[in-house]
Protein backbone atom coordinates (compact mmCIF):
# COMPACT_ATOMS: atom_id res chain seq x y z
CA UNK A 1 0.00 0.00 0.00
CA UNK A 2 2.90 2.34 0.73
CA UNK A 3 4.24 1.80 -2.78
CA UNK A 4 0.78 2.28 -4.31
CA UNK A 5 0.34 5.60 -2.50
CA UNK A 6 3.90 6.78 -3.16
CA UNK A 7 3.67 6.16 -6.89
CA UNK A 8 0.11 7.47 -7.23
CA UNK A 9 1.22 10.71 -5.59
CA UNK A 10 4.27 10.95 -7.88
CA UNK A 11 1.94 10.50 -10.86
CA UNK A 12 0.05 13.60 -9.69
CA UNK A 13 -2.94 12.04 -7.94
CA UNK A 14 -4.40 12.65 -4.47
CA UNK A 15 -4.83 9.85 -1.93
CA UNK A 16 -7.02 9.96 1.19
CA UNK A 17 -6.88 7.33 3.96
CA UNK A 18 -8.51 6.81 7.34
CA UNK A 19 -6.69 7.55 10.63
CA UNK A 20 -4.45 4.65 11.62
CA UNK A 21 -3.46 4.01 8.00
CA UNK A 22 -1.19 7.01 7.54
CA UNK A 23 1.41 7.00 4.78
CA UNK A 24 3.71 9.89 3.79
CA UNK A 25 1.88 12.29 1.51
CA UNK A 26 -1.59 10.78 2.02
CA UNK A 27 -4.33 12.99 3.44
CA UNK A 28 -6.44 11.92 6.40
CA UNK A 29 -10.21 11.54 6.06
CA UNK A 30 -11.97 13.36 8.93
CA UNK A 31 -14.29 11.19 11.01
CA UNK A 32 -16.82 13.70 12.34
CA UNK A 33 -20.12 13.09 10.57
CA UNK A 34 -20.54 16.18 8.36
CA UNK A 35 -16.85 16.54 7.41
CA UNK A 36 -16.70 12.81 6.68
CA UNK A 37 -19.56 13.02 4.19
CA UNK A 38 -18.26 16.20 2.56
CA UNK A 39 -14.77 14.73 2.15
CA UNK A 40 -15.94 11.44 0.63
CA UNK A 41 -18.21 13.27 -1.80
CA UNK A 42 -15.08 14.88 -3.25
CA UNK A 43 -13.54 11.52 -4.13
CA UNK A 44 -13.31 10.17 -7.68
CA UNK A 45 -12.92 6.57 -6.55
CA UNK A 46 -13.32 4.28 -3.56
CA UNK A 47 -10.41 1.79 -3.63
CA UNK A 48 -10.80 -1.26 -1.38
CA UNK A 49 -7.90 -3.68 -0.89
CA UNK A 50 -9.16 -7.20 -0.12
CA UNK A 51 -7.51 -10.18 1.50
CA UNK A 52 -9.17 -13.09 3.32
CA UNK A 53 -12.30 -11.50 4.77
CA UNK A 54 -14.88 -9.00 3.58
CA UNK A 55 -14.53 -5.59 5.26
CA UNK A 56 -17.66 -3.70 6.29
CA UNK A 57 -16.75 -0.95 3.82
CA UNK A 58 -17.60 -3.41 1.03
CA UNK A 59 -21.27 -2.43 1.44
CA UNK A 60 -20.40 1.10 0.31
CA UNK A 61 -20.22 -0.25 -3.24
CA UNK A 62 -24.00 -0.22 -3.53
CA UNK A 63 -27.14 1.21 -1.98
CA UNK A 64 -27.61 4.20 0.28
CA UNK A 65 -23.93 4.61 1.23
CA UNK A 66 -22.90 4.69 -2.43
CA UNK A 67 -25.64 7.24 -3.09
CA UNK A 68 -24.75 9.32 -0.02
CA UNK A 69 -21.01 9.47 -0.77
CA UNK A 70 -21.51 9.71 -4.52
CA UNK A 71 -18.52 7.58 -5.54
CA UNK A 72 -18.19 7.76 -9.34
CA UNK A 73 -15.97 4.65 -9.31
CA UNK A 74 -15.58 1.67 -6.96
CA UNK A 75 -12.48 -0.56 -7.23
CA UNK A 76 -11.83 -3.85 -5.42
CA UNK A 77 -8.25 -5.14 -5.36
CA UNK A 78 -7.94 -8.90 -4.78
CA UNK A 79 -4.57 -9.97 -3.34
CA UNK A 80 -5.82 -13.47 -2.61
CA UNK A 81 -9.06 -15.44 -2.90
CA UNK A 82 -11.26 -14.41 0.07
CA UNK A 83 -12.30 -17.22 2.43
CA UNK A 84 -15.95 -16.76 1.48
CA UNK A 85 -15.17 -17.71 -2.12
CA UNK A 86 -12.73 -20.58 -1.58
CA UNK A 87 -15.14 -23.54 -1.54
CA UNK A 88 -18.34 -22.15 -2.99
CA UNK A 89 -19.06 -22.82 -6.67
CA UNK A 90 -20.56 -19.91 -8.56
CA UNK A 91 -24.16 -21.21 -8.86
CA UNK A 92 -24.60 -21.65 -5.09
CA UNK A 93 -23.53 -18.13 -4.19
CA UNK A 94 -26.86 -16.57 -5.06
CA UNK A 95 -27.08 -13.36 -3.10
CA UNK A 96 -26.07 -14.84 0.25
CA UNK A 97 -22.41 -13.91 0.49
CA UNK A 98 -21.25 -10.34 0.95
CA UNK A 99 -19.03 -10.47 -2.10
CA UNK A 100 -21.85 -11.72 -4.32
CA UNK A 101 -24.23 -9.18 -2.81
CA UNK A 102 -22.00 -6.16 -3.39
CA UNK A 103 -19.97 -7.07 -6.49
CA UNK A 104 -22.59 -5.61 -8.91
CA UNK A 105 -21.59 -2.20 -7.54
CA UNK A 106 -17.89 -2.74 -8.27
CA UNK A 107 -16.76 -1.01 -11.45
CA UNK A 108 -13.28 -2.56 -11.57
CA UNK A 109 -11.78 -5.68 -10.00
CA UNK A 110 -7.96 -5.68 -9.85
CA UNK A 111 -6.46 -9.17 -9.51
CA UNK A 112 -2.78 -9.89 -8.89
CA UNK A 113 -2.60 -13.03 -11.04
CA UNK A 114 -4.37 -14.56 -14.08
CA UNK A 115 -5.44 -17.57 -12.00
CA UNK A 116 -7.06 -15.34 -9.40
CA UNK A 117 -8.79 -13.25 -12.06
CA UNK A 118 -10.24 -16.38 -13.66
CA UNK A 119 -11.75 -17.67 -10.41
CA UNK A 120 -13.05 -14.29 -9.28
CA UNK A 121 -14.74 -13.72 -12.65
CA UNK A 122 -16.45 -17.13 -12.39
CA UNK A 123 -17.81 -16.51 -8.90
CA UNK A 124 -18.74 -12.82 -9.03
CA UNK A 125 -20.11 -10.21 -11.42
CA UNK A 126 -17.88 -7.27 -12.38
CA UNK A 127 -18.06 -4.67 -15.12
CA UNK A 128 -14.30 -4.76 -15.69
CA UNK A 129 -11.40 -6.95 -14.50
CA UNK A 130 -7.73 -5.98 -14.67
CA UNK A 131 -4.94 -8.49 -14.07
CA UNK A 132 -1.70 -6.90 -12.86
CA UNK A 133 0.88 -8.59 -10.64
CA UNK A 134 2.67 -7.15 -7.66
CA UNK A 135 6.12 -5.66 -8.17
CA UNK A 136 9.14 -4.20 -6.43
CA UNK A 137 11.03 -0.93 -6.19
CA UNK A 138 14.43 -1.26 -7.93
CA UNK A 139 15.47 2.09 -6.45
CA UNK A 140 14.92 0.75 -2.91
CA UNK A 141 16.16 -2.82 -3.46
CA UNK A 142 19.39 -3.58 -5.27
CA UNK A 143 22.87 -5.08 -5.07
CA UNK A 144 25.72 -3.05 -3.65
CA UNK A 145 23.81 -1.22 -0.90
CA UNK A 146 25.16 -1.45 2.70
CA UNK A 147 24.56 -4.81 4.35
CA UNK A 148 23.14 -5.00 7.89
CA UNK A 149 25.96 -5.44 10.43
CA UNK A 150 24.55 -8.77 11.64
CA UNK A 151 25.34 -10.29 8.24
CA UNK A 152 29.01 -9.23 8.19
CA UNK A 153 30.20 -12.55 9.72
CA UNK A 154 28.52 -14.35 6.79
CA UNK A 155 30.32 -12.54 3.98
CA UNK A 156 32.34 -15.65 3.10
CA UNK A 157 29.21 -17.85 3.03
CA UNK A 158 26.74 -18.70 0.29
CA UNK A 159 23.64 -17.09 1.77
CA UNK A 160 20.09 -18.31 1.15
CA UNK A 161 17.15 -16.27 2.48
CA UNK A 162 13.45 -16.84 3.14
CA UNK A 163 11.19 -13.93 4.16
CA UNK A 164 7.69 -14.33 5.54
CA UNK A 165 5.43 -14.77 8.56
CA UNK A 166 3.24 -17.48 10.07
CA UNK A 167 0.15 -15.36 9.41
CA UNK A 168 -0.73 -17.88 6.70
CA UNK A 169 -0.33 -21.65 7.03
CA UNK A 170 0.72 -22.20 3.42
CA UNK A 171 4.45 -21.39 3.91
CA UNK A 172 6.55 -24.57 3.86
CA UNK A 173 9.30 -24.06 6.42
CA UNK A 174 9.37 -27.78 7.10
CA UNK A 175 10.59 -28.25 3.52
CA UNK A 176 13.28 -25.65 4.08
CA UNK A 177 14.42 -27.34 7.29
CA UNK A 178 14.70 -30.79 5.71
CA UNK A 179 16.61 -29.37 2.74
CA UNK A 180 18.97 -27.51 5.09
CA UNK A 181 19.70 -30.78 6.91
CA UNK A 182 20.69 -32.45 3.64
CA UNK A 183 22.89 -29.48 2.73
CA UNK A 184 24.53 -29.56 6.19
CA UNK A 185 25.30 -33.24 5.70
CA UNK A 186 27.06 -32.61 2.38
CA UNK A 187 30.80 -31.96 2.61
CA UNK A 188 30.57 -28.89 0.37
CA UNK A 189 27.46 -27.60 2.13
CA UNK A 190 29.19 -26.28 5.23
CA UNK A 191 29.75 -22.93 3.47
CA UNK A 192 25.99 -22.48 2.91
CA UNK A 193 23.85 -20.53 5.39
CA UNK A 194 20.05 -20.30 5.46
CA UNK A 195 18.48 -17.12 6.88
CA UNK A 196 14.87 -16.72 8.05
CA UNK A 197 13.44 -13.21 8.41
CA UNK A 198 9.93 -12.64 9.75
CA UNK A 199 7.79 -12.48 12.84
CA UNK A 200 6.72 -15.44 14.99
CA UNK A 201 9.02 -18.06 13.45
CA UNK A 202 10.93 -19.08 16.58
CA UNK A 203 8.78 -22.19 17.10
CA UNK A 204 10.14 -23.60 13.83
CA UNK A 205 13.74 -23.40 15.01
CA UNK A 206 13.67 -26.37 17.38
CA UNK A 207 14.47 -28.98 14.76
CA UNK A 208 16.56 -26.82 12.46
CA UNK A 209 20.21 -27.74 11.74
CA UNK A 210 23.13 -25.41 12.67
CA UNK A 211 23.18 -23.79 9.20
CA UNK A 212 19.76 -22.13 9.70
CA UNK A 213 19.68 -18.68 11.36
CA UNK A 214 16.57 -16.85 12.50
CA UNK A 215 16.71 -13.05 12.68
CA UNK A 216 13.17 -12.14 13.72
CA UNK A 217 10.92 -9.50 12.21
CA UNK A 218 12.28 -6.52 10.30
CA UNK A 219 10.79 -3.29 8.99
CA UNK A 220 10.11 -3.38 5.27
CA UNK A 221 12.41 -0.45 4.46
CA UNK A 222 15.29 -2.34 6.12
CA UNK A 223 14.84 -5.51 4.06
CA UNK A 224 16.97 -4.19 1.16
CA UNK A 225 19.99 -4.13 3.52
CA UNK A 226 19.39 -7.77 4.38
CA UNK A 227 18.84 -8.91 0.82
CA UNK A 228 21.98 -7.10 -0.33
CA UNK A 229 23.96 -9.73 1.62
CA UNK A 230 22.18 -12.74 0.11
CA UNK A 231 22.75 -14.91 -2.96
CA UNK A 232 19.50 -16.88 -3.34
CA UNK A 233 15.89 -16.11 -2.32
CA UNK A 234 13.40 -18.88 -1.51
CA UNK A 235 9.63 -18.81 -2.15
CA UNK A 236 8.23 -22.05 -0.69
CA UNK A 237 4.55 -22.96 -0.48
CA UNK A 238 2.38 -25.94 0.34
CA UNK A 239 -0.43 -26.73 -2.14
CA UNK A 240 -3.02 -24.06 -1.27
CA UNK A 241 -4.72 -20.93 -2.52
CA UNK A 242 -1.26 -19.31 -2.34
CA UNK A 243 -0.99 -20.50 -5.95
CA UNK A 244 -3.47 -17.75 -6.87
CA UNK A 245 -1.35 -14.94 -5.45
CA UNK A 246 1.56 -12.79 -6.54
CA UNK A 247 4.40 -13.33 -4.02
CA UNK A 248 5.82 -9.98 -2.98
CA UNK A 249 9.04 -11.63 -1.82
CA UNK A 250 9.63 -12.97 -5.33
CA UNK A 251 9.86 -9.47 -6.82
CA UNK A 252 11.95 -8.06 -3.96
CA UNK A 253 14.40 -10.95 -4.36
CA UNK A 254 14.63 -10.24 -8.09
CA UNK A 255 14.99 -6.50 -7.53
CA UNK A 256 17.88 -7.22 -5.16
CA UNK A 257 19.68 -9.27 -7.80
CA UNK A 258 19.15 -12.67 -6.16
CA UNK A 259 18.63 -15.93 -7.96
CA UNK A 260 15.15 -17.22 -7.07
CA UNK A 261 14.14 -20.78 -6.20
CA UNK A 262 10.41 -21.47 -5.84
CA UNK A 263 7.97 -24.29 -5.38
CA UNK A 264 5.42 -24.81 -8.15
CA UNK A 265 3.42 -21.62 -8.60
CA UNK A 266 1.71 -20.41 -11.80
CA UNK A 267 2.93 -16.82 -11.77
CA UNK A 268 6.39 -17.54 -10.32
CA UNK A 269 6.86 -20.36 -12.82
CA UNK A 270 5.91 -18.07 -15.69
CA UNK A 271 8.41 -15.43 -14.54
CA UNK A 272 11.26 -17.91 -14.08
CA UNK A 273 10.49 -19.26 -17.54
CA UNK A 274 10.97 -15.71 -18.86
CA UNK A 275 14.40 -15.80 -17.19
CA UNK A 276 15.29 -19.23 -18.66
CA UNK A 277 15.35 -20.49 -15.08
CA UNK A 278 12.49 -23.01 -15.11
CA UNK A 279 14.87 -25.54 -13.52
CA UNK A 280 14.62 -23.50 -10.30
CA UNK A 281 10.94 -24.45 -9.87
CA UNK A 282 10.71 -27.31 -7.32
CA UNK A 283 7.75 -29.68 -6.82
CA UNK A 284 5.80 -29.05 -3.60
CA UNK A 285 7.47 -30.66 -0.57
CA UNK A 286 10.40 -32.09 -2.56
CA UNK A 287 13.14 -31.05 -0.12
CA UNK A 288 15.69 -33.32 -1.79
CA UNK A 289 15.33 -31.38 -5.06
CA UNK A 290 15.59 -28.11 -3.14
CA UNK A 291 18.81 -29.23 -1.48
CA UNK A 292 20.24 -30.32 -4.83
CA UNK A 293 19.47 -26.97 -6.46
CA UNK A 294 21.02 -25.01 -3.58
CA UNK A 295 24.18 -27.13 -3.64
CA UNK A 296 24.43 -26.80 -7.41
CA UNK A 297 24.05 -23.02 -7.26
CA UNK A 298 26.65 -22.68 -4.51
CA UNK A 299 29.22 -24.24 -6.84
CA UNK A 300 28.53 -21.78 -9.67
CA UNK A 301 28.55 -18.22 -8.30
CA UNK A 302 28.86 -16.73 -11.78
CA UNK A 303 25.62 -18.39 -12.88
CA UNK A 304 23.89 -17.17 -9.70
CA UNK A 305 25.01 -13.62 -10.43
CA UNK A 306 23.87 -13.82 -14.06
CA UNK A 307 20.44 -15.14 -13.10
CA UNK A 308 20.14 -12.53 -10.36
CA UNK A 309 20.99 -9.62 -12.67
CA UNK A 310 18.58 -10.91 -15.32
CA UNK A 311 15.82 -10.96 -12.71
CA UNK A 312 16.62 -7.44 -11.58
CA UNK A 313 16.47 -6.19 -15.17
CA UNK A 314 13.05 -7.80 -15.56
CA UNK A 315 11.84 -5.84 -12.51
CA UNK A 316 13.28 -2.62 -13.93
CA UNK A 317 11.60 -3.25 -17.29
CA UNK A 318 8.28 -4.71 -16.21
CA UNK A 319 7.60 -5.77 -12.62
CA UNK A 320 8.07 -2.47 -10.80
CA UNK A 321 5.57 -0.51 -8.71
CA UNK A 322 5.58 2.52 -10.98
CA UNK A 323 4.41 0.38 -13.92
CA UNK A 324 1.86 -1.48 -11.76
CA UNK A 325 0.29 1.68 -10.29
CA UNK A 326 0.31 3.50 -13.62
CA UNK A 327 -1.55 0.62 -15.25
CA UNK A 328 -4.18 0.48 -12.50
CA UNK A 329 -4.81 4.23 -12.48
CA UNK A 330 -4.87 4.44 -16.28
CA UNK A 331 -7.57 1.77 -16.31
CA UNK A 332 -9.52 3.59 -13.61
CA UNK A 333 -9.29 6.86 -15.58
CA UNK A 334 -10.53 5.21 -18.76
CA UNK A 335 -13.54 3.70 -16.97
CA UNK A 336 -14.32 7.09 -15.38
CA UNK A 337 -14.28 8.73 -18.80
CA UNK A 338 -16.68 6.09 -20.14
CA UNK A 339 -19.01 6.60 -17.17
Amino acid sequence: MGQFIKNALELGHEIWVYPGNQYPGAKIIPTDHISHIKTLRRMDALYIRLENRSPSILSWSVGLRRLLYGFPLVVWEFNTLPDELVEQPAPSLGKKGKFARYSPGCDLAVCVSPSLAEIVSEKLVFRHILTVSNGSDPDLFGPGIPVVPRLLPFQDKFNVVWIGTIKESWHDLEMLGEAAKLVWGDETGKAIAFHLIGGGLSRFMGGMPPNVFYWGAEQYDRLPNWLAGMDVGLSLYKPSKASLGSPLKLFDYMSSGLAVVTTEHPLAGQILKQLNAADYVIPHGHFQALAEVILKLSRDRERVNQRGMAGRQLVINQYNWRTVVKQIISTMSAILQDK
